[in-house]
C-alpha cells in the first residue's frame, strides 16, 4: 500500500490499493495529474471519482448535518445539470465520528458514485465505508464494476477526525 501526499486541503489521504485484477498499476500516480493547466486525461476514471467524492455538492435545506442553513455550498448552476458533481461528505467534517455519521458517509459516497453509473462510466458501483473510532479514522472505498462484471476501479480514501 502506498500513501501519496494529498494535493487538496480537505483532510483526506489518498491510499493506493492493489489492483484486484492486475489490470494496471496506478501506484505511481498522484491523486491529481495536471497538464497545461487541465486535469490529465490518462486516468479519467480516477479523476472522476475524486471529483465526485470531494467536490462540495449543494446541500438540501433539510440536510441533517448542515450547521449553517445559509451556507449550503455547491454551485448554483448544478440545478441545470442532469449529473451534478460532488457529494455531501463535506457536511460531516465538523461532526463527531459516530455510527450515524458513518452511515451517512456511506450514503453520501454511494450517491456520488451512482452518478458515474448513471453516466455510463461503470455498470454498477459499491461504496464500502468503515471507521476506526479509537483512532478517529474513516475509510471510504469506492468500487466500480465494468459491464463484464470485473472491478475497474477500487481505491481507499482515509480521513482522520481530530
Amino acid at each position: 500500500m502506498i500513501q501519496c501526499t494529498p494535493t487538496y486541503g480537505d483532510g483526506w489521504d489518498f491510499v493506493v490499493m492493489p489492483d484486484p485484477m492486475n489490470m494496471s498499476d496506478f501506484s505511481n500516480l498522484p491523486d491529481w495529474q495536471v497538464r497545461n493547466g487541465d486535469l490529465a486525461a490518462d486516468n479519467q476514471l480516477h479523476s472522476a471519482v475524486i471529483i465526485q467524492l470531494f467536490t462540495e455538492a449543494r446541500a438540501p435545506v433539510d440536510c441533517p448535518f448542515l450547521d449553517n442553513p445559509e451556507d449550503r455550498r455547491g454551485w448554483w448552476g448544478d440545478i441545470y445539470s442532469p449529473f451534478p458533481p460532488g457529494s455531501l461528505l463535506w457536511v460531516l467534517y465538523r461532526q463527531a465520528l459516530t455510527d450515524k455519521v458513518i452511515e451517512y458517509a456511506g450514503s453520501y459516497a454511494s450517491d456520488a458514485m451512482q452518478r458515474l453509473v448513471d453516466q455510463g462510466a461503470a455498470a454498477r458501483q459499491q461504496c464500502v465505508v468503515a471507521a476506526n473510532k479509537p483512532q478517529g479514522a474513516m475509510f471510504i472505498n469506492p468500487v466500480l464494476y465494468g459491464r463484464d462484471g470485473r472491478i475497474i476501479y477500487s481505491r481507499e480514501f482515509r480521513r482522520y477526525w481530530t
